[in-house]
């Protein structure tokens, strides 16, 4: 899932709210959190770096597209994440955790979500991620297997993802780091076998499908619109997988574009930031009715080494999550299609598609 978040910036701008609306005079708008100096990365290590770890930001990130027994589609998002900024301590003594879930039915074109917010501190039982919860929604995660369950209302998503491939480490090595941003580890499972149960009103459906898993955690932050990103989770019928990431900087030009490409081995191409390797152009957009941002809704990525040209489009224009905290991190999540050629040959896919960075924030209420 991309380069940052907003989670942090969501932190700091919730304190900023609520000490707003609760004092008449006038509260001077706080420097973004200092960033650490860039420390010599070390070698990812599992099981243990599939757990905790005390970095200011971290998220355990999960899409994927589903089918019940009677061949319906289903897309998913699910992510956990986890700040030392948290705003709910701003004395920063007990972690902040947010959850964000997105459900899209791709026969009847509708699309739900929801969110759940928690802090304080979550003790693990040996290495890996033995129970995360915040609220009522659940999450662990080894080597071996994951699983989590999130539920809305009269819906339920219950899922257990068991890795078919290695995991992945972007940028070759797992590490980004910047000059202005601060630096991540960053590792992805992009296909996982899943199967679980769906609970839509009175009906509960058996469902199986793939998932790509992100995990990301370090030193960083991200200022919202016009600064954010395209981030593109693919997976191909052929049994490869690629990972593309855009991101614009706080003048809204466009900062790097990267990406990974995994063989059906699970080897990895890395796709240098920077590089001539790929092209990213846009076609077609969408405005929210909830927000008034404007989304792209289709996008052709071309890789001209791997002689690969992919067209992407949007599933179900709303997929827009706005049950954030507050409206500047708001974002779009949602299910893609993908059609193409590599070397000549057809290929087809699906993947998942994260637009942050569109929503222009409103004025803060100062007094």
């Amino acid at each position: 899932m991309k380069q940052g978040l907003a989670f942090v910036v969501t932190s700091v701008l919730v304190v900023l709210t609520v000490a707003c609306a609760s004092t008449d005079r006038t509260v001077p708008v706080p420097d973004p959190p200092a960033i650490a100096p860039i420390p010599t990365p070390v070698p990812i290590s599992f099981p243990e770096d599939e757990g905790l770890h005390d970095d200011r930001l971290e998220w355990w990130y999960y899409s994927g597209h589903l089918e019940d027994e009677q061949g319906d589609e289903y897309g998913f998002h699910f992510v956990i994440f986890q700040s030392l900024d948290s705003a709910d301590d701003p004395n920063g003594q007990a972690p902040g955790y947010a959850a964000q879930f997105g459900l899209t039915d791709v026969g009847e074109r509708a699309h739900l979500q929801d969110a759940r917010f928690s802090t304080g501190e979550q003790p693990q039982v040996g290495p890996g991620l033995s129970g995360l919860r915040v609220a009522d929604w659940t999450l662990s995660a080894n080597p071996d297997r994951h699983a989590f369950n999130a539920m809305s209302g009269d819906t339920n998503l219950s899922l257990t993802m068991t890795p078919t491939k290695p995991p992945v480490f972007h940028n070759e090595i797992g590490w980004l780091a910047g000059p202005t941003n601060g630096w991540t580890y960053y590792y992805s499972r992009p296909r996982m076998a899943a199967q679980g149960s769906l609970q839509l009103d009175d009906r509960t459906l058996t469902v199986s499908g793939d998932v790509w898993m992100d995990h990301q955690w370090g030193e960083f932050f991200v200022l919202g619109n016009p600064a954010g990103w395209q981030w593109f989770g693919i997976q191909l019928d052929d049994g490869s997988e690629l990972m593309v990431t855009q991101t614009r900087n706080v003048d809204g030009e466009i900062d790097s574009l990267y990406g990974s490409l995994i063989d059906p081995q699970g080897d990895l191409t890395a796709i240098s930031p920077g590089s001539d390797q790929i092209k990213l152009t846009t076609d077609g957009s969408w405005t929210s009715p909830h927000t008034g941002a404007e989304y792209p809704t289709g996008w052709q990525v071309e890789i001209p080494g791997e002689n690969l040209v992919l067209k992407i489009n949007t599933s179900v224009a709303d997929q827009e999550i706005t049950s954030t905290r507050p409206e500047s991190a708001i974002y779009w999540e949602g299910t893609v299609s993908v059609s193409g050629t590599r070397v000549g040959k057809p290929v087809t896919g699906k993947g998942y598609v994260e637009l942050t960075g569109y929503v222009v924030p409103p004025p803060l209420p100062w007094r």
